[in-house]
């Protein structure tokens, strides 16, 4: 029991990674719709390059899309929208206008307008019953007709109605109706007419005649949509059928509108019958093969190429969930058909990965997720056609993320491959521009729309699993970072340093293939440990006086050792990411402090050395930039030590302190070969030379007399 408690110890890692596999597995195969595939590929105006179809079975022809919207049409132009009849609306207004005529009659007969009119109080009482009457019968009438509510049609009736009051209904014109605005209109022209006497009409504006012009004629939305259903429920899907026996195309044969039409059907009946059949079990443990056929292509890359994502697991746990985010989307999108599989962004799987990754990985995982999701598309072959060219053009229009309008810039390009590559399908197929689907075009739109929001997503991404984008690096490269702006304060000779080991860094990056900015930022941090002590580093010494001479050997490497120590701890106090933190670690190795160990040696020979005590905490780098690095900070350091500065002397101080440090084995870790060593020794020289170069000396002036 403890010897395979021990072997899963020692393995716990790869263990891990096998069930981040298995788990994706499972959850792909979980996500796949339990649906058989037609076994035959076609097109549109191509040619049927598979045997000679016969139709297997009796099937009927669906319609297509367009077919089914012309019915659709056609039926609901005999379709009116329901509208019930109140009439107890009518007894409402009535009793409110009755109740405001009185109060308005009495303050109007006291008005001076009122008072030259002459009425004697009989005459007063005939005229109040006279006008209330007027009101009472135009109003009658009114409501009588009906005042139709148009607040549920956007202000655009339809030509009839169904007009329905108890339990009866009949189909009317609207534009013999009334809305609000048409009775208000007809009551002020019929006191106009009606009414000569101007001090009336001061009357009834006073009434606010407007406000009992309520409508009477209210949409009942459930008859009407009850009905509408209904009438839509009785379109046919299909027209004809297809018996057995029936040849459908031969080898050969151009696939035309009718025929396409055909396979179409025979493939969704197909489908439908594998995927209620007693081949359920089969059509999955088929899926499930072909998922995993693309997730071991996925393996054998990345333990081939690209090791370390491999055997980094949140890089590896990253991949894998962005794989099943796509998939499942494409999966979802068969429940909603309402929405076209184009509107997804697929393209943010080769930007994210080539922000965070690489290229090259960005492209095959890529390819990897659009095979498992070819399977879910419509037409595979356009499907894949159409993102692999977007995915591509994506990588090679973004080689560098490191302003939000470049992401802009893409998705436009994006936008535009996928405009051009359909329309050239689209034409080929129809062989009409009529006949495209103009409407994949508004998906393309929102798919590129969305592909700006990838700036968000990667920053996100970045903070969850442990990445580093060029964005990030540049913010950090950046001398107003508080760490850089502490270190220019507190140790200016150092930041000297590091900037000219940047420099050296960045340009041997640059030749033997690498991350410049990776290396050039963190060159800037790697010596920023030196912040804890800065006189002790000889670069911030304004002074002959050495603080070491006052110490012992031991002490004065234990604190030169230190400042790796200091650094890692500034890194983490900063937050900053683990990348930069590997340069600090690194960038001497598990190396010893030579000048205060050689010197210890001397002065105490039979002494017994702590080896640990001039001996950095390491580890030795582990990649091509941090041993690029690691050969540029010493290189850099050592030459301000040449007494002369000749080439010949910068060259043979390059190659010696390299071949020590491979001497040493301080690259054996590092993916990085002795040609690319030997450029890096040739590059730092050439750059030494220059910058120690002999100047002209400017001669005095003579004075003369």
């Amino acid at each position: 029991m403890k010897k395979y408690i021990r072997w899963i110890r020692q393995n716990i890692n790869a263990i891990y990674r096998v069930l981040l596999f298995i788990f994706a597995l499972g959850v792909l195969s979980i996500i796949y719709p339990n649906i058989g595939n037609f076994r035959y590929e076609y097109q549109k105006g191509k040619p049927w390059m598979h045997e000679t179809l016969i139709a297997p079975f009796d099937f009927a022809i669906h319609k297509t899309e367009a077919e089914l919207n012309e019915n659709k049409d056609s039926l609901l132009a005999n379709y009116y929208p329901y509208y019930q009849y109140k009439p107890e609306v009518l007894e409402e207004i009535k009793n409110q206008f009755n109740s405001n005529f009185e109060k308005k009659w009495n303050t109007y007969i006291k008005t001076e307008n009122f008072k030259k009119l002459n009425y004697k109080k009989n005459k007063v009482a005939i005229e109040k019953k006279r006008l209330l009457l007027y009101f009472h019968d135009i109003i009658s009438g009114i409501y009588e007709i009906g005042i139709i509510e148009d607040s549920n049609t956007k202000n655009q009736l339809p030509e009839k109605i169904n007009r329905s009051s108890n339990n009866v209904s009949e189909k009317v014109e609207t534009k013999s109706l009334y809305t609000s605005k048409i009775a208000y209109e007809y009551i002020s022209q019929s006191i106009k007419n009606d009414f000569k006497n101007q001090s009336y009409h001061i009357f009834f504006q006073n009434l606010n005649l407007d406000t009992y012009l309520t409508p009477n004629l209210l949409y009942n939305e459930d008859m009407s949509e009850k009905v509408k259903n209904s009438m839509l429920s009785n379109i046919s899907l299909t027209k004809g059928l297809v018996k057995s026996g029936t040849r459908i195309a031969l080898i050969g044969d151009i696939i035309d509108d009718d025929t396409f039409r055909i396979l179409e059907s025979l493939k969704r009946e197909y489908e439908s019958i594998l995927g209620s059949s007693q081949s359920h079990y089969l059509i999955m443990g088929g899926q499930s093969l072909l998922i995993l056929a693309c997730l071991v292509l996925l393996f054998l890359y990345l333990r081939n190429f690209r090791t370390q994502i491999l055997e980094d697991n949140k890089k590896l746990l990253f991949i894998l969930l962005l794989i099943i985010l796509f998939v499942g989307l494409s999966s979802l999108l068969i429940k909603f058909p309402k929405f076209n599989i184009y509107i997804i962004p697929f393209v943010l799987i080769p930007i994210v990965l080539r922000t965070l990754l690489d290229s090259r990985s960005a492209l095959f995982i890529f390819i990897i997720s659009l095979l498992l999701c070819g399977f879910l598309a419509p037409n595979s072959f356009e499907f894949l056609f159409l993102q692999l060219s977007a995915g591509i053009m994506s990588i090679y229009s973004l080689p560098q993320l490191e302003r939000r309008g470049q992401l802009v810039i893409t998705a436009i390009i994006t936008f535009f491959t996928y405009s051009i590559v359909y329309f050239a399908f689209a034409i080929t197929q129809e062989g009409s521009i009529q006949e495209i689907e103009w409407k994949n075009f508004l998906w393309f739109a929102i798919n590129g729309l969305l592909l700006t929001f990838s700036y968000s997503l990667i920053y996100i991404f970045e903070k969850l699993f442990g990445f580093i984008s060029d964005v990030t690096l540049i913010e950090l490269s950046n001398q107003n970072h508080p760490v850089l702006r502490q270190l220019i304060q507190h140790s200016p000779g150092t930041f000297q340093h590091s900037l000219t080991v940047a420099n050296l860094a960045e340009a041997a990056i640059n030749e033997i293939g690498g991350n410049p900015l990776l290396v050039r930022t963190g060159a800037l941090y790697h010596d920023i440990g030196k912040m804890k002590n800065p006189i002790y580093f000889i670069e911030n010494q304004m002074s002959n006086r050495n603080p070491h001479d006052n110490l012992e050997f031991d002490k004065s490497a234990q604190i030169i050792t230190d400042h790796v120590k200091y650094g890692v701890k500034i890194a983490k106090k900063h937050k900053l990411p683990q990348q930069i933190i590997d340069f600090i670690q690194t960038h001497h190795g598990a190396g010893r402090v030579q000048y205060f160990y050689t010197s210890f040696k001397n002065k105490y020979p039979d002494k017994e050395i702590d080896e640990e005590k001039f001996t950095y905490p390491g580890p030795d780098p582990f990649s091509k930039e941090t041993a690029v690095l690691m050969m540029a900070d010493s290189v850099e350091a050592a030459s301000r030590s040449l007494k002369e500065k000749t080439p010949e002397a910068i060259e043979n101080l390059v190659i010696n302190l390299i071949n020590k440090q491979i001497a040493e084995n301080r690259f054996e870790m590092a993916d990085i070969s002795f040609k690319n060593i030997h450029q890096v020794k040739h590059i730092f020289t050439q750059m030494l030379i220059n910058i120690y170069h002999a100047r002209i000396e400017y001669p005095e002036e003579i004075k003369r007399d």
